[in-house]
């Protein structure tokens, strides 16, 4: 009996680890496609808004029709800008550069 104890044992420590190790992929997986989504939505509104930057827009049809997609991507850009301001300029206005 002891020896069927010991058996058992040991399979269900290997079980066990092979279910950590499984979950260590899951988890590395999940993490490298939400890494590689938010590169995408990078690219993707950079090609979009690229025309405020001077790159070459896309048609005018296709910005119009992806702009619900870029709902989220836009709301973003806004709430970024918002709290941007130009403190260089700030400083040679108060030094009073031509």
């Amino acid at each position: 009996m002891s020896e069927h104890k010991r058996v058992k044992e040991i399979l269900n420590k290997f079980l066990e680890a092979s279910r950590l190790f499984a979950r260590g992929f899951s988890d590395s997986a999940t993490k490298a496609m939400e890494a590689e989504l938010k590169e995408l939505e990078n690219t993707f509104s950079l090609v979009m808004v690229g025309s405020l930057v001077g790159l070459p827009a896309p048609a005018s049809f296709v910005g119009v029709a992806v702009l619900p997609y870029m709902e989220r991507e836009l709301m973003v850009m806004l709430a970024r800008s918002q709290g941007l301001d130009d403190r260089l300029a700030e400083f040679f206005g108060v030094l009073d550069f031509g």
